[in-house]
């Protein structure tokens, strides 16, 4: 149970593609599970995507008696078709270094939010992530 959860924290952690408009800098605003609203924690998590690679930081929890500690990943990337391939290189927990991931992600039109739903079987992980900050190389929809 405790390395799917795991699993799950490094497929929210690590979201996005090599497209330019996808560059930059994330921070969680909703997760859900089964479309159960969980109110994220403080300080928010981050994401941050360059052309190939991310960076993350996520919330482990040790167990019910420890309180949870804020963790960091990365990896490489690429989406195609809606559906991100991530390839773990370094991550808090050894065991998922060199594991691949994949999941669904939708950016919204403004591409200023991002949505990415895990189908685990049993239940459906969705989150959505919004802009904080453009990569350099990102350009902005609206021109600016």
């Amino acid at each position: 149970m405790r390395q799917t959860l795991l699993a799950i924290l490094l497929l929210t952690a690590t979201t996005v593609s090599a497209n330019p408009t996808l560059r930059g800098v994330w921070e969680i605003a909703s997760t859900s599970y089964d479309d159960e609203i969980i109110t994220p924690r403080e300080p928010r998590q981050i994401k941050i995507f360059t052309s190939e690679r991310v960076i993350y930081t996520y919330y482990y929890d040790v167990s019910e008696q420890q309180p949870h500690y804020l963790s960091v990943g990365h990896g490489t990337y690429s989406y195609a078709d809606g559906i991100l391939r991530e390839t773990i290189v370094n991550h808090s927990s050894p065991d998922l270094i060199g594991q691949i991931f994949e999941v669904t992600v939708s950016v919204s039109e403004d591409d200023n939010s991002f949505t990415q739903v895990v189908d685990l079987g049993k239940y459906v992980l969705r989150e959505t992530w919004t802009r904080v900050e453009w990569h350099s190389s990102a350009a902005r929809s609206d021109g600016v």
